[in-house]
């Protein structure tokens, strides 16, 4: 109760021209405007930003901070930005957004930019902004890694684009990788390698649609009244899933048609 009043007195200043200081802070997070925007983002390989409000506030807004905080303890190759926008007063950053076809209605929209302001893709808007969404955004968009609970680097690098791959080549990797669960020692590490090769099989056996369905099976399971031991199991398994996950990857900006080739 005393957070949404906090959160009301905090909205009713804004709208006022006040500078709250309540709105939940992002670590790790740069703020940037319409004059850094720029000569910021293209210093790094990759910028992860989110346009929010002035003063963002919250799930939402504490998974992206989460995501900062495991972010800069495995890369210093991805900037974690932040761009306020206004819609009152002089409509700080207001053009900024409108640059990068930003929803004010559909607040956060979060864009990864991969070195330069025309180049970037949109984080999907059908799927949820969750710690682990944002850690498989950037993995499929990137060669970094920040790892979902439960997944292995090195099984997750193996694994890039496994569905696409030719019979032969499945099985040889399911052998070098079964030479890698070897060499595991951590039990938790053993049991989801095991995962891995189990979904290798499984893929190479049905094909492709079994990501699907299995998905949807652990998610219905996850749903149901289970333990909070089972549920952690669940989730590992589902990260381990998304290894698997084929992207279409396309920039946000738009493409021009491949001319037709003449008959």
């Amino acid at each position: 109760m005393l957070r949404l009043l906090l959160l009301f007195l905090l909205t009713g200043l804004n709208h006022l021209g006040y500078h709250a200081t309540w709105a939940i802070s992002c670590p790790g997070c740069v703020d940037l405007d319409e004059l850094s925007f720029q000569k910021t983002i293209e210093r790094f390989n990759y910028t992860l930003c989110k346009f929010d409000i002035a003063f963002p506030y919250g799930e939402k807004h504490e998974a992206f901070a989460a995501f900062s905080r495991a972010a800069h303890k495995v890369t210093n190759d991805l900037l974690i930005a932040t761009v306020g926008i206004k819609d009152y007063g002089e409509m700080e950053n207001k053009e900024l957004g409108d640059r990068f076809g930003v929803d004010q209605k559909k607040f956060p929209a979060i864009h990864l930019f991969k070195g330069h302001m025309d180049e970037f893709v949109k984080f999907p808007d059908h799927l949820d902004i969750t710690l682990d969404n944002l850690k498989a955004f950037v993995s499929s968009n990137t060669e970094l890694y920040i790892g979902r609970d439960g997944c292995l680097k090195q099984f997750n690098d193996a694994l890039r684009n496994y569905a696409n791959k030719e019979d032969s080549e499945q099985l040889t990797l399911i052998k070098q990788l079964q030479a890698e669960q070897e060499k595991l020692t951590k039990p938790d590490e053993q049991a989801n390698a095991k995962v891995y090769l189990m979904y290798m099989k499984k893929l190479n056996e049905l094909g492709y649609e079994f990501l699907e369905e299995e998905t949807k099976r652990l998610l219905r399971l996850k749903a149901g009244k289970v333990t909070a031991a089972k549920k952690v199991e669940l989730h590992h398994k589902l990260n381990i899933l998304e290894a698997f996950r084929v992207h279409k990857l396309t920039k946000a900006k738009s493409q021009k048609p491949e001319p037709k080739k003449e008959l």
